[in-house]
């Protein structure tokens, strides 16, 4: 029991220090991000726009990433208790 514990004190300094964020918070980014580029293709600003896309596409990599995996299921975990 003791060991488990430490795991989860030893995570939560992890996640502290490395300030990840969770694939949750990273897709609501990337959706904001494709829904300003469509807003920017729509009044004629292709180059904005391709930013925007990109943008989207890098949250959306990172949110599958095993790190922010991690930081959600320590976030479900310290919500039950």
């Amino acid at each position: 029991m003791e060991v488990n514990k430490l795991k989860v004190v030893l995570l939560a300094i992890f996640v502290i220090i490395t300030g990840c964020a969770s694939s949750s918070s990273l897709e609501k980014r990337a959706y904001m991000h494709s829904k300003t580029g469509s807003y920017y293709e729509s009044i004629g600003q292709p180059t904005v726009a391709r930013e925007e896309y990109k943008a989207a596409r890098e949250n959306r990599d990172v949110a599958g990433d095993i790190l922010s995996i991690i930081v959600d299921l320590f976030n479900h975990f310290n919500e039950n208790g």
